[in-house]
């Protein structure tokens, strides 16, 4: 029985705190904010892709017929298990609207290709019920609360529209904090009680992830 990397990424976070913990798998990522013909936000589109020590480690085994590619009927199985895997973590996916969580449905069109030396994830993470952004700043992050995987957008187009957001709307990836912004949080975070809660019900690792946030008016 195959046990491939995300299968024990979720038993070693289950154990880990986010304090020791460290990145173990590095993800170049890109992401689609997907909207319905009316405007409202439906979901978001995600793509992964590894780096080579965690592609060689996934694909070990895979090349049924020996003839060193990988093809998408050997890579599925993997796919499947990643999907089923990720699902337990809420795929490291986390969409809000006036702060508030919201509930996300089942992951569709997924799918796993291995170029360049390096898999590529990509699957749709849809809301259960989709929202409309002129009732209140939506945003989203992608992020492991325990940082076994360290997920960090791509330089060029990190982040896309799929369809079109109502008039007066827009979206923005915030920037990485500057250094003088690190040093604050963590200070902030080093004077809490060990039984502090954000506001926001967000965990520590969301502090330091990138938003991608959609505006209106």
């Amino acid at each position: 029985m195959l046990r491939r990397l995300f299968g024990i990424v979720l038993l070693v976070c289950a154990g880990a705190s986010a304090a020791s913990a460290h990145p173990h798998v590095w993800a170049d990522i890109r992401t689609s904010i997907m909207t319905g013909p009316e405007g409202l936000i439906t979901g978001v589109r995600m793509e992964w892709t590894f780096d080579e020590g965690y592609t060689n480690f996934a694909l070990d085994g895979l090349d049924a017929n020996g003839d060193g590619v990988y093809g998408p009927d050997e890579i599925k199985p993997l796919t499947d298990e990643n999907i089923a895997n990720l699902a337990e973590s809420d795929y490291f996916g986390y969409m809000r609207q006036n702060e508030k969580l919201l509930k996300h449905g089942k992951v569709t069109d997924y799918t796993q290709i291995y170029e360049n030396n390096r898999l590529t994830l990509a699957f749709v993470f849809p809301l259960e019920t989709p929202v409309d952004p002129r009732k209140g700043v939506f945003d989203y992050k992608v992020y492991d609360p325990d940082y076994f995987i360290d997920f960090g957008y791509m330089k060029d187009d990190p982040v896309d529209l799929e369809g079109k957001l109502p008039d007066g709307c827009k979206w923005e990836l915030k920037p990485l904090l500057s250094d003088e912004e690190l040093e604050a949080k963590r200070n902030f975070l080093a004077q809490q009680p060990v039984d502090w809660v954000n506001q926001t019900g967000e965990d520590f690792g969301s502090l330091f992830a990138r938003p991608v946030v959609v505006t209106c008016g």
